[in-house]
């Protein structure tokens, strides 16, 4: 597990699998995680970035009109809530 990370949370499985695609084709680093319990202990998939990166998943998501249900910043297990700070 990487440290230090943020988990972008989407609404659904397909904006998630949506958002893979449009990253992708941005060429921009990220994973694809299971939810964590810790966040949603409900089945579900969601984005893992670095912190640097958080920018530019922005655009990308606010271009691609994907919504952001809510942001996490981990520190090892340790997950805090941030502000998305995208459009709703």
């Amino acid at each position: 597990m990487k440290k230090n990370r943020l988990i972008f949370i989407l609404e659904s499985i397909h904006q998630v699998l949506h958002a893979e695609k449009v990253l992708h084709t941005a060429g921009l680093d990220f994973d694809i995680i299971p939810v964590p319990k810790e966040i949603n202990p409900e089945c579900g998939m969601a984005l893992e970035v670095d912190p640097k990166e958080k920018d530019q998943i922005n655009a990308a998501l606010i271009q691609a009109r994907i919504k952001i249900k809510a942001l996490f910043y981990r520190s090892g297990q340790t997950f805090e809530e941030i502000p998305a700070d995208l459009p709703s």
